[in-house]
């Protein structure tokens, strides 16, 4: 058993996301999406992309069986067109009034402005043409076309006449679009274009109709997704001078939506350490010759301040400054007492001062000369015997009795102990003082340069060291003045940097030899990587904020991306497509050769193929020839306005919800047999739908008239013409008089006869000519008999076709012959013009009248004998 097509779409709805299923619900139960039901599935589809949002959309209702109808089409009746201003010529104020059921049929001379009508109505309603130039309306292109264009359409959807207001271009209103209107510019199009299904029947609007909602939130969200995200992305990325394999450029290159803050923030880390670093190594690359060599004088000193630091801090502490002045004190002291004792053994010599400093020095100097120079070989003083005089070393003359023991003396207080520890505690100031520490770097002319060079390395050490030798030159100084006695100035304390310094020569060394490294290949190839590696990575810190931007718009980004993927056609039109291929292709198809049947074009070598639509069913004409693919450049004009007029019923007839059709000038080329197959057609589609027709055309008017009879139905008509001064409008005697059939013409003369009794009272002579006109109706109304009533339509002028089975009702009895006869000439006699010496009264009204109703009741008695006879003649009926 083949399921319904609602059964497969629930089936198929089942496997879709949540939110596609709630959409297929909303779209069951509603003709349009609100505002509200876009956001809220919107929303859904977001959330299920990943989208952090402000408030929770509504659960997902899925779509079931119940659901469907809910969404079933407001029947419209079309009830006119009014206030019609500024439309080509037609009048101002220009109305036309359609009979709300079944047919209506407008009549009018080329030019009478009917085109003017069905443009309005093209524009407003629903046509297969969507080309804006086609469908442009333009005002009256003889007048100055200043006035604004518009008109009201008037529809009843049920709660009585609502009017829609209509100007160019403006959005089709959705009462309208159930209206289908065919005119010469669409024939062209179905004849080409093929079939668009556009409502389709059956529920298999919805895939289609989905695809439409996912179309369009696909456009909201790449809009979305421009504004968010856009191309800041790539202005979110970081530049590196160079492009190369280091960890930071790794790190930059395959960041993802997934990288975490703490991922960020470990890839980015630099320290001082790592600045440092990099500055060492830049200076390692940078670095010459000269360089090395700077570095490595700047290293020697280093090495020897180290040493002075050591030497200092031991030589010019406190404590050894205390025993700088203990050890000078300690002098004085013996040299006092040796100069008192003094004092007691020369208080009888004839100058001051033997003892003193100066004095020893003298009686040095004095024996120096005696043992090198006067008396080399004899111990000094040398003072002779009694037999060998010796003279004085310092007057050189001989010594007498006095000099010899004065000499003797001074001796005898040189080698006094006294005067022994004395000399010897001079000494050891004498010795303290020549074993001060030189400390030649740290009190060195270029101190000052050497210290601005540890600062470009280490500034705190270089401050320590500035005040440390500042310390030291002070001591220095200091120990001096202690050892000599002089004045003693205050002194800074010593704060050795001895382990600073011991720092930076180690440092210093590891660059000496980094540096050695560096002028190799190898060793430098190392350096560069390392160098890259740091620069990279300070870039990357640099720029930490744009990695989190990027990652941020990444997420945001994939999840647009996600969300697209959730909105994308692909599935749903395929799936769309099977639907129609299992329930609608065949439908369509088969409709299509039922009215290629009916209007005789079978025959055509010309089919239907679907076409894959996302938003709509498309079934494209096909020519089957290799030849020309366009059928217009095969078919001749009136097949191609019979075959557009098949497709276009057919698309009517399939078209979900489809209601009142509007065709203009549908015979347009065709010959006479078909434009009685057309008239056949349309008379059959007013039995089940509003049908409005606009012709030029008289013959197919009253072909149209006559199937319209035939299946029961009394056709509105309207005529309109023309002046000079505008179009559209209507004539309030109804149609010509070519285009009534026996019944309209009945009536016609009747409402024409009604004044004619009071006009017969006053004015015998308009009463004559009123009446002689109305009996020359009354004679076109017996030959119209002849043709419909007695023949049976079997022929009629001015169509080539013969309805030989209509031979069945034909009869013409004696007396109804007779009888026909004789109305027939009574209304030649009273329509010609007679002689004037003729005596051939003019009739009275009571005359006319039974005149009149002997016509009818011929009429009627003629119906009669019809019928009798095809009683009569079963065999002639025909077989079903």
């Amino acid at each position: 058993m083949v399921s319904e097509p609602i059964d497969d779409i629930i089936s198929w709805s089942a496997t879709q996301q949540p939110w596609r299923r709630d959409c297929l619900r909303r779209l069951a139960i509603a003709n349009d999406l609100t505002d509200a039901d876009q956001d809220e599935l919107l929303a859904m589809v977001k959330q299920a992309a990943g989208f952090t949002l402000a408030s929770e959309p509504p659960k997902p209702t899925p779509f079931a069986k119940a659901h469907f109808g809910g969404g079933a089409q407001t029947p419209v009746v079309l009830k006119g067109i009014a206030n019609v201003e500024g439309v080509n010529r037609l009048v101002a104020n220009a109305s036309l009034s359609f009979c709300p059921k079944a047919l209506t049929i407008v009549y009018g001379r080329n030019g009478s402005g009917k085109s003017g009508f069905v443009r309005i109505l093209r524009t407003a309603c629903r046509t297969r043409i969507e080309n804006p130039a086609m469908l442009k309306v333009l005002a009256d292109v003889y007048g100055d076309g200043a006035g604004a264009q518009g008109a009201d359409i008037l529809v009843d959807l049920g709660d009585g006449d609502v009017p829609i207001a209509w100007t160019p271009g403006m959005a089709a209103a959705p009462q309208l679009a159930q209206v289908a209107v065919f005119d010469s510019a669409s024939a062209q199009i179905y004849v080409d274009g093929g079939n668009q299904i556009r409502y389709l029947p059956f529920g298999l609007a919805l895939p289609h109709r989905l695809n439409t909602v996912c179309l369009a939130f696909k456009a909201k969200l790449e809009a979305e997704q421009l504004t968010a995200v856009g191309g800041k992305i790539a202005l979110s990325s970081i530049a590196f001078p160079i492009a190369r394999k280091t960890k930071a450029q790794t790190f930059n290159t395959g960041l993802s939506k997934i990288a975490t803050d703490a991922a960020i923030d470990a890839g980015t880390a630099w320290s001082e350490d790592n600045a440092t670093r990099l500055e060492e190594i830049t200076n390692l690359l940078a670095a010459s010759a000269t360089t090395a060599s700077d570095l490595g004088a700047l290293l020697s000193w280093i090495g020897a301040v180290k040493l002075e630091c050591e030497s200092a801090t031991d030589a010019l502490g406190d404590e050894a400054l205390a025993a700088h002045t203990a050890l000078r004190d300690s002098a004085v002291a013996a040299r006092e007492a040796a100069q008192l004792a003094a004092g007691a053994l020369f208080d009888d010599a004839p100058l001051n001062g033997v003892g003193s400093q100066t004095w020893r020095a003298l009686w040095q100097a004095a024996r120096d000369y005696s043992v090198t120079e006067a008396y080399p070989d004899q111990p000094f003083p040398v003072v002779g015997d009694d037999t060998d005089i010796a003279a004085c070393i310092l007057c050189q003359q001989p010594l007498e009795t006095c000099g010899i023991d004065r000499m003797q003396r001074f001796q005898a207080y040189m080698d006094d102990a006294l005067d022994t520890a004395a000399t010897a505690a001079e000494a050891a100031v004498t010795d303290a003082l020549a074993d001060l520490p030189a400390l030649s770097h740290l009190l060195g002319d270029d101190i000052a340069e050497r210290i601005e060079q540890v600062r470009a390395r280490d500034a705190a050490l270089a401050d320590a060291l500035q005040s440390f030798q500042s310390a030291v030159a002070g001591r220095h100084a200091n120990a001096k003045a202690r050892l000599k006695g002089a004045e003693l100035a205050d002194v800074a304390p010593l704060i050795s940097p001895l382990a600073a310094v011991e720092a930076l020569s180690t440092k210093l060394g590891d660059e000496k030899t980094a540096l050695a490294a560096a002028s190799l290949v190898e060793g430098r190839q190392k350096l560069e990587i390392e160098k890259a590696e740091l620069e990279d990575s300070k870039i990357l810190h640099t720029n930490k904020a744009k990695l989190t931007t990027r990652r941020d718009l990444m997420v945001i980004d994939a999840a647009y991306a996600k969300a697209l993927t959730l909105v994308a056609t692909t599935g749903i039109t395929k799936r769309a497509n099977e639907l129609i291929d299992t329930h609608l292709t065949a439908a369509v198809i088969s409709r299509f050769d039922a009215e290629r049947t009916n209007f005789d074009i079978l025959h055509l070598k010309v089919g239907l193929a679907r076409k894959s639509g996302q938003t709509k069913a498309e079934f494209e004409i096909d020519p089957q020839t290799k030849l020309a693919k366009v059928t217009s450049q095969i078919l001749s004009e009136g097949e191609q306005r019979a075959l557009a007029l098949a497709g276009f019923l057919t698309e009517v007839a399939l078209t979900d919800g489809s209601g009142p059709i509007v065709i203009d000038d549908p015979v347009s080329s065709l010959d006479r047999d078909r434009s009685c197959r057309v008239a056949d057609r349309i008379a059959a589609e007013a039995t089940c739908r509003q049908v409005v027709v606009f012709t030029h055309d008289i013959v197919f008017f009253n072909e149209l008239c006559r199937a319209a009879d035939n299946v029961g139905i009394e056709p509105v008509t309207v005529a309109l013409f023309s002046d000079l001064d505008a179009a559209g409008k209507i004539d309030v005697a109804g149609m010509v008089w070519k285009g009534l059939n026996v019944a309209k013409r009945i009536g016609a003369i009747k409402s024409a006869f009604a004044p004619l009794p009071k006009i017969h009272g006053s004015s015998p002579a308009d009463y004559e000519f009123a009446i002689k006109n109305l009996y020359g109706r009354l004679r076109d109304t017996y030959e119209r008999v002849v043709e419909e009533i007695i023949f049976s339509d079997i022929v009629r002028r001015g169509v080539d076709v013969i309805q030989t089975q209509m031979l069945r009702y034909v009869t013409l009895p004696d007396d109804l012959a007779i009888r026909f006869y004789d109305g027939m000439t009574r209304a030649n006699t009273h329509s010609h013009d007679n002689p004037a010496a003729d005596t051939v009264p003019v009739p009275t009204p009571d005359q006319f009248t039974v005149h009149l109703g002997e016509l009818e009741q011929l009429i009627d008695d003629f119906k009669s004998a019809k019928a009798a006879a095809e009683a009569a003649r079963p065999q002639m009926k025909p077989k079903k």
